[in-house]
């Protein structure tokens, strides 16, 4: 059964019809991208999904039970607070538990006539702690945080004195440690370099290779190559086409959407494709033609 379903959703703004019979349905363990210049309407589309807008028609129907992580443009979080703490903030009701069972300790070496009572409600919680693998968060965070590129001076700072960049960063590892069944990002490479952008993008890779279901705003078409299973392009408030990546996105989509002309490079065998500029490709004949093993799609 579907995790998320969009059913025939039209969305209006200031007497302008923005959507007019969308139609989605997310399964577990899909990851879908949204493309589309800016103004189309993507952040809508998340934010009615996500409930924060409501459709003036069709239904958004989750899936009793299930649970999701929104990584907005316009999250709004202290700045104050070190990053660690931010991150840690994640299993604040463990650690409270934690100092529930150390009060229940100590109370019980000086409550002789109810130890053993006591002593059962500690072991509860400590059985719980250990179930929750409790003891090896820092490992876990660790692991996270690495695979991001942040190290100790970037954990111990506040996250006003990060750069854009590294505070996407952040909220991106809090999502990811909040472990949802349904990731939520808008452009979460937006404000990144190069770099930082590789980092984040593994990272997503990852997370769909795992199992995740994904929903995902992005100006760069081509990222969907790397790990979506579905590509929803839009344009003037409809689905102008729906599919696999490699079905979806030719020279033609990314025209009629960006009016740029590209072409689709396949690479490594077409283990994997890319978008380039078709004057950047003329420029290369030009120089000699194009590398050996690779192919073009126009």
């Amino acid at each position: 059964m579907a995790l998320l379903e969009l059913s025939n959703i039209q969305f209006n703004y200031s007497d302008k019809e923005l959507y007019k019979g969308i139609t989605l349905k997310m399964n577990p363990g899909e990851h879908c991208v949204l493309v589309g210049v800016n103004g189309s309407g993507k952040t809508t589309l998340l934010s009615m999904i996500v409930g924060e807008l409501s459709p003036d028609e069709g239904k958004i129907i989750w899936e009793k039970g299930t649970t999701f992580s929104y990584l907005d443009q316009q999250l709004k979080v202290a700045q104050d607070m070190p990053v660690y703490q931010y991150l840690y903030g994640v299993y604040e009701d463990l650690f409270e538990k934690e100092k529930q069972m150390e009060r229940l300790y100590e109370q019980s070496a000086t409550d002789p006539d109810h130890f053993e009572k006591i002593l059962e409600k500690a072991e509860r919680i400590q059985d719980e702690l250990n179930e929750k693998n409790f003891y090896g968060l820092q490992e876990k965070v660790g692991r996270l945080t690495d695979g991001l590129g942040f190290d100790q001076s970037h954990l111990e700072a506040p996250l006003s004195r990060l750069s854009s960049g590294q505070r996407e960063k952040a909220y991106l590892a809090k999502m990811l440690l909040e472990e949802k069944d349904v990731l939520i990002m808008d452009e979460p490479t937006a404000n990144l370099d190069y770099g930082n952008a590789i980092r984040v993008l593994e990272q997503i890779r990852q997370l769909a290779g795992s199992g995740y279901t994904i929903l995902q705003a992005t100006h760069q078409p081509d990222q969907a190559f790397l790990f979506a299973d579905e590509v929803l392009a839009l344009k003037d408030g409809r689905i102008l086409a729906q599919g696999s990546p490699r079905e979806v996105i030719d020279s033609r989509l990314i025209e009629t959407l960006y009016g740029v002309h590209v072409a689709v490079e396949r690479l490594y065998d077409d283990r994997l494709r890319v978008l380039v500029p078709v004057s950047a490709l003329r420029d290369q004949d030009k120089r000699g033609g194009p590398e050996e093993g690779r192919s073009r799609q126009r």
